[in-house]
């Protein structure tokens, strides 16, 4: 088992000993447990025996064992122990004196580094979470660095960084292995695992002797030296009692004055970032900083506080440091000064998720009231890749908030109308593009209703432009409040107005349209004298190849409609999404020995349900919403010509619009029940010839096919053998010879 991976403070770094152990050791260890006896509790002072060896064998450098003791006695406890199997070792080896001493001072303070680690990591009696164990695995890195500041050379410091080596050379972040390693390092690893085994923890009891020498027999080879380990089990099996010789000897060759040559101050070896000058450099800039810098350990502990957060909050550092970071610490909100869930505020979510962000929130200033900050929570990530705290910075946002207003508060301006509230025709116009878009792409079927309030110059004029002016505002909150939620409803100009009804078929849209109808024929108005007013609507829901506008110009054909047929009525037209596609359904064999001319785009052959003059009336208003030029007109046809500028799929301002010629030939078919049906040749192509090399050209006729199939509300028709009734030229003559009139569709 790696030795960075102890969990308590003086655990062996053995693969079995861990607090996660495999179930065979869990049931020996409880097996253990039972059948040894539990000893005394360890003393919590060493004798004068012990003092004395602390002292000459550390000299002036003892002030660091006695840290550690008081920090955490078990942990110099066992460091005295190991010293002292060490030394008694040694002499067995017969090691050359400086080895001796070096390898006894190495031993004494090899977890020197558990000063820095929190008390309750040492003290945890349980197995230690994941950011516990990497508070316990950073002692060795501070150990390495107090050592570094004090020893004159790099031996000691070598033999406990060695010490956590393994003798296979499979530790991470180890370049050294096998007999590379010092002896005196190897013996410091296998004194170090059997005294943590044969010693009570405050996480598990103590193994028997035989079984501490199994675990080590067990790692032989791959964590320790093999022969070293087979040595030092043979001493521990003729020793039974403490060797007294050898604490003696300690005493007796060791000098106070010999110690203290090992240690003086040894700047040139502190690690870079810890030097003086760069943390003044440091200091200096988080001092100073006109933001608001927190800085938190792992347990969300406050391990800083500059003078911008003194500003912002009113707290000072000597108040806030060392205690424990809480949301109500600053009456921490989110920016809509909701309070946050139990572990759910942003700091602790950093923490765990170990991810930085950036948030709104509002928190308590040093007046006492509440502002927005802008907080930027960052985890502080070692080289290693462990966790190590948190930053917090945080600037005072309210100017921000301030500017940001008052942007919504001019958009709101441009964007409304300024009389009855509700969206400008510019807004409308940039909504009713975006809603044909998307419902386009996903096939979804979506309406536009345009109403207009009935004689309204007359309301104007019998009771005034103030009354008109009530009039609009009442209409237009009628229209708001019956409105669905997402719907958009727009001032379209003077009396007219618009409503944008997202994934809404036709049927709905009407629906819609007549309860606004017959409630606002039911409202008496007080600015009329208690009279009512109406209003007339032209419904229609989008269709294959419709644009905003071609959507837009049906609707108001509608109102028209409405309008022509006396007012105060609701006027539907157009076939929605739900008319078949499209489809070549010639046959294979048509169209190999069959091709279209070379000018045409598209050819193809349709009939309608509808008679020859109804047929003829949608074609009206499918050339009047494409604005559509009349080119031709003939006994049975019709030619037009509409501009590309007014068809869809043009990608880029750049691209040069593409004119496309209609060119529809008609006739009425009787079918078998007797009624009435049109059939239509639709042949589609580029005004210039040269125009059908266009990238877009064949795709811009497709969707102009598509728009004039759902106008006519028409299937294709392959069919021809159905006879032709009587000539109806001088019907269609007069149709498209000037006369304006329309006929009405059904409602």
């Amino acid at each position: 088992m790696d030795p960075t991976s102890n969990p308590g403070s003086y655990e062996p770094p053995g693969p079995s000993h861990d607090r996660d152990e495999d179930p065979i050791h869990t049931i020996s260890n409880l097996i253990a447990w039972a059948d040894e006896p539990y000893d005394e509790p360890i003393a919590d002072h060493f004798d004068d025996t012990d003092n004395q060896l602390i002292q000459v064998s550390l000299g002036i450098a003892s002030g660091l064992f006695y840290s550690l003791q008081a920090k955490h006695f078990p942990t110099a406890s066992h460091s005295l122990r190991v010293a002292k199997l060490c030394s008694r070792w040694a002499v067995e080896l017969d090691l050359e004196p400086f080895q001796r001493d070096q390898l006894e001072v190495a031993a004494l303070l090899h977890d020197v580094g558990k000063i820095g680690v929190p008390d309750y990591v040492l003290t945890s009696p349980g197995k230690l979470s994941t950011d516990e164990q990497v508070l316990m695995n950073r002692s060795q890195e501070i150990g390495l660095e107090i050592l570094s500041a004090c020893c004159d050379g790099e031996e000691i410091v070598d033999l406990i960084r060695y010490n956590y080596a393994w003798y296979d050379g499979s530790k991470k972040n180890s370049d050294v292995s096998g007999k590379d390693i010092p002896i005196e390092a190897r013996m410091l690893a296998i004194a170090d695992a059997y005294d943590s085994m044969t010693v009570d923890q405050i996480f598990r009891r103590a193994r028997s002797k035989e079984r501490a020498m199994a675990e080590l027999n067990s790692h032989a080879g791959t964590q320790f030296d093999p022969d070293l380990v087979q040595q030092f089990c043979e001493l521990q099996s003729r020793t039974t009692t403490p060797d007294t010789d050898s604490t003696r000897r300690w005493l007796r060759v060791l000098s106070p004055e010999q110690a203290n040559k090992r240690w003086k101050a040894n700047a040139e070896s502190i690690a870079p970032q810890l030097s003086r000058s760069h943390a003044a450099f440091q200091d200096c800039l988080v001092r100073n900083s006109h933001d608001a810098l927190i800085f938190l350990d792992l347990s969300l502990q406050i391990v800083g506080w500059n003078q911008g957060a003194e500003r912002l909050t009113g707290l000072t550092r000597d108040v806030v440091e060392g205690h424990s970071w809480t949301p109500d610490l600053l009456g921490l909100t989110d920016h809509q000064g909701r309070k946050f869930g139990e572990g759910k505020d942003p700091v602790r979510a950093a923490l765990v998720s170990r991810t930085q962000g950036k948030y709104r929130l509002s928190i308590r200033n040093a007046a006492g009231t509440f502002v927005a900050v802008i907080a930027h929570i960052v985890p502080v990530i070692g080289e290693d890749g462990a966790s190590l705290g948190l930053t917090i910075q945080m600037h005072d946002a309210t100017g921000v908030e301030s500017l940001e207003e008052q942007v919504q508060s001019l958009h709101y301006k441009a964007t409304r109308d300024p009389l009855t509230g509700l969206c400008n025709r510019a807004e409308m116009d940039r909504s009713l593009i975006d809603m044909v878009d998307r419902h386009t792409t996903v096939g979804r079927p979506c309406s536009v209703i345009i109403c207009d309030i009935d004689f309204f110059k007359k309301i104007n004029d019998t009771y005034g432009h103030q009354a008109g002016d009530e009039a609009l505002i009442v209409f237009a909150k009628m229209l708001e409040d019956k409105a669905r939620p997402g719907d958009m409803c727009a001032r379209y100009g003077g009396e007219e107005f618009v409503i944008l009804c997202p994934q809404c078929d036709n049927e709905m849209a009407a629906a819609l349209a007549e309860q606004i109808r017959s409630d606002l024929a039911a409202m008496s108005l007080s600015a009329l004298g208690g009279k009512h007013m109406t209003a007339s609507f032209g419904v229609t829901e989008i269709q294959r190849g419709d644009t905003g506008d071609t959507i837009l110009n049906r609707a108001d054909r509608a109102l028209l409609q409405s309008k022509e047929m006396g007012r105060n009525i609701v006027t539907q037209i157009g076939g929605g999404l739900s008319d078949p596609q499209i489809g070549d359904r010639r046959s294979w064999w048509t169209r190999m020995f069959k091709p279209a001319e070379p000018e045409v785009l598209l050819k193809r052959a349709m009939k309608t349900r509808v008679p020859l003059n109804l047929a003829a009336e949608k074609i009206r208003g499918f050339v009047a919403d494409h604005r559509a030029e009349v080119l031709q007109v003939t006994e049975n046809s019709i030619k037009v010509m509409i501009d590309g500028e007014s068809l869809p799929l043009q990608r880029r301002v750049a691209d040069r619009a593409v004119p496309l010629i209609l060119d529809l030939h008609f006739s009425a078919l009787m079918v078998e029940n007797g009624s009435q049906h049109t059939k239509v040749q639709i042949s589609i192509s580029p005004r210039r010839n040269r125009d059908r090399r266009k990238r877009d050209a064949v795709e811009r006729a497709r969707h102009l096919l598509l728009s004039l199939q759902s106008y006519m509300v028409a299937y294709e028709f392959v069919d021809t053998s159905v006879a032709s009734m009587d000539d109806h030229s001088s019907w269609w003559s007069r149709l498209w010879g000037g006369s304006s009139q329309k006929v009405g569709e059904s409602r």
